[in-house]
């Protein structure tokens, strides 16, 4: 305990630069905080800081320990929580399109077994979420293969695609893109929104795609929400490219035309965990929920393309 509370000077002291100002936000005297750190380098045989009258410079020793100094008051704090609490909280952050395709009826499986665990789900951009995972601040990541690969700290952590299913272009009842053997070309002479982040896709795009988005300066939109896209093809000229799943209530209602269009990567859904999470029985039973969940998505989209 006494070295988890000397971390927590350490951490302080690495972020603010300052053993003064650590001990200012942590409400202690200057000595105590240094005779913390003190203790620690000497418990752990290193130096952490180096100190001079005008600065704190971290050594290798202490650039190494910051980033799994957050993990450990983040894991303690979360231990914390829900020994006091006795509640078991999921909490999970992606993108809106991994989040809509893949999380409703992963709940729905999961309640079954475990009515009484909490699941949060937010959205953050890809950078953020990544520091969150890292420092513990939530159980799983939910993105598409190709931004999960272009994350930081790979090594870090578990990756698992669970999902793969076409993309199609979606657009409202009679609009000129939906003729027969339509070429890439004449397709993306229309106007397009694509949600999501999509710098993210460059590594999936085969030979020449990119190439044809940005000789038509496609797409004339980029928006995060897949629901938002697909609202704006129902209601005005815009064309967008939507999982089929989330496409299906549209295609059947009639109220969206769609079509595959020829080049387009598969939408790939990944999941991303520490490793030890796995050990806690109910998040394992979530992944298994949302493994479940994902092959039956890709039974009925399959469906679409017969």
């Amino acid at each position: 305990m006494a070295d988890l509370r000397a971390i927590q000077y350490f951490e302080a002291v690495y972020r603010l630069s300052s053993f003064s100002k650590a001990a200012e936000e942590l409400r202690l005297s200057h000595s105590a905080v240094t005779r913390g750190v003190q203790l620690l380098e000497e418990r752990w045989g290193t130096t952490l800081f180096t100190r001079t009258t005008r600065s704190v410079i971290p050594t290798s020793a202490g650039k190494r320990l910051y980033p799994l100094a957050l993990e450990m008051l983040a894991f303690f704090e979360t231990a914390k929580r829900e020994t006091i609490s006795g509640d078991r909280e999921i909490s999970l952050v992606g993108g809106t399109v991994a989040l809509d395709v893949i999380l409703p009826s992963s709940i729905i499986a999961f309640r079954k077994t475990a009515p009484t665990v909490k699941i949060v789900a937010d959205i953050m951009p890809p950078v953020v979420a990544i520091q969150e995972l890292i420092q513990r601040r939530v159980t799983l990541l939910l993105f598409g293969m190709s931004t999960l690969a272009a994350m930081p700290h790979g090594d870090r952590f578990e990756v698992k695609e669970i999902l793969v299913e076409d993309y199609i272009a979606v657009f409202r009842p009679g609009h000129p893109i939906d003729t027969p053997d339509i070429s890439v070309e004449a397709a993306l002479g229309f106007p397009w929104v694509f949600p999501g982040y999509d710098k993210y896709t460059d590594s999936e795009m085969p030979d020449g795609m990119r190439d044809a988005l940005i000789a038509s300066d496609a797409p004339l939109y980029n928006i995060y929400s897949p629901t938002a896209c697909m609202n704006l093809s129902m209601s005005s000229d815009l064309v967008s490219i939507i999982p089929i799943s989330l496409a299906a209530p549209m295609l059947k209602s009639g109220m969206l035309g769609w079509k595959q269009v020829p080049g387009v990567p598969k939408y790939r859904l990944g999941l991303a965990c520490m490793s030890e999470v796995k050990l806690d029985p109910h998040v394992q039973l979530f992944i298994d929920s949302m493994i479940e969940a994902a092959k039956l998505i890709e039974s009925r989209s399959s469906g679409w393309l017969q």
